[in-house]
């Protein structure tokens, strides 16, 4: 797993410089309302660094889980299929905490760093931005 994140981390690396180069230079050398910061090469990078992270918590749950399941199955078939849903549950609740947690971090940073003052540059000219 280790040899699969640091291919992925370098691949992530490289697509968020292009993303930067691409996107986010011309939201940064825009005439009106440019943004100082790369915005969509920090969130793509944020979320592969989330996808990573989800992927090892996932597998740890998974391998846990199986061990688990295997021992109660050995008992009653009946238990085993309890640890492994109860298994699947947690992973299931952690991933999409995880993925929310992120999410709101990411909207209330860019709203408190950028989106407000963009929204008041508007308000004051009262042109629309887009």
């Amino acid at each position: 797993m280790k040899r699969e994140y640091l291919y992925l981390g370098a691949f992530s690396a490289a697509f968020a410089v292009l993303i930067g180069a691409t996107v986010d230079a011309q939201a940064m050398g825009a005439e009106e309302v440019a943004t100082n910061f790369p915005y969509t090469a920090a969130s793509y990078l944020i979320g592969s660094g989330t996808s990573i992270l989800a992927g090892y918590i996932g597998m740890t749950i998974a391998v846990f889980t199986n061990t688990r399941t295997t021992y109660q199955c050995c008992t009653s078939t009946h238990l085993g299929f309890i640890a492994a849903f109860r298994g699947g549950q947690v992973l299931g609740f952690v991933l999409v905490g995880l993925a929310l947690l992120v999410l709101h971090l990411i909207v209330l940073t860019f709203k408190a760093t950028w989106y407000d003052a963009e929204l008041q540059t508007v308000m004051d000219t009262g042109a629309c931005v887009g």
